[in-house]
């Protein structure tokens, strides 16, 4: 049996989940509250499974309620409602460990299955969702790959030998500057070397 809290603040939206949800005899909904006050109190009242929350209701917000059943150490998992089809903000919620994300448009369809899929440790996102979700992660990579032109001028001098003081009287940076400028690069890049840096500036064509 999974017990189940749900909090929305419209009040026709909620019982129609309810409604739902109540027509399967492996599912059991503990409380229905219009606000995210009520709901963290439920939640820490009564340990639910899966907690379905609404992304923009009054009070506590789906993020502030995540963060408390995190410091608190509680089993419930949350999946978040939502109107919007904000990948960003589906992309951020997840990150801060909420279980799932699903638009109110395919709640009807795909709401039992989010839940089991959720209960049973997995993530679950609206499917018209997810495609786009995985191109912006891939993007944010790519990105965090990708060195400056100024990383690049810094690069450059790294491999022709030149002091992090002398590199920096040369671009008229300070030496902090130059450090700075330096663990960039070797992050972004994945090199932990002097020496590495100097093959990867020879491969990319910054120097010869």
């Amino acid at each position: 049996m999974i017990t189940i809290v749900i909090a929305d603040d419209h009040a026709i939206f909620r019982e129609g989940l309810e409604a739902l949800l109540d027509n399967h005899h492996d599912l059991k909904v503990v409380g229905t509250v219009p606000n995210g006050d009520e709901a963290l109190y439920l939640i820490t009242k009564n340990n639910p499974d899966v907690a379905i929350l609404d992304v923009s209701m009054p009070g506590k917000t789906c993020l502030e309620i995540a963060g408390e059943i995190k410091k608190h150490g509680l089993p419930t998992k949350i999946l978040v409602l939502t109107m919007h089809r904000d990948y960003k903000m589906a992309q951020d919620i997840i990150k801060a460990g909420v279980s799932g994300y699903i638009l109110k448009e395919n709640a009807f369809d795909d709401l039992i299955y989010a839940i089991k899929t959720i209960h049973s440790g997995k993530l679950y996102i609206s499917p018209s969702l997810t495609e786009r979700m995985i191109s912006l992660e891939e993007k944010e990579k790519e990105d965090k790959t990708i060195i400056s032109d100024r990383e690049k001028e810094v690069l450059k001098l790294i491999a022709q030998g030149l002091t992090n003081k002398q590199i920096g009287e040369r671009l008229f940076i300070s030496v902090k500057t130059v450090e700075t400028h330096r663990h960039h690069i070797m992050e972004k890049l994945n090199i932990h070397t002097t020496a590495e840096l100097v093959r990867y500036a020879v491969k990319a064509g910054i120097i010869k």
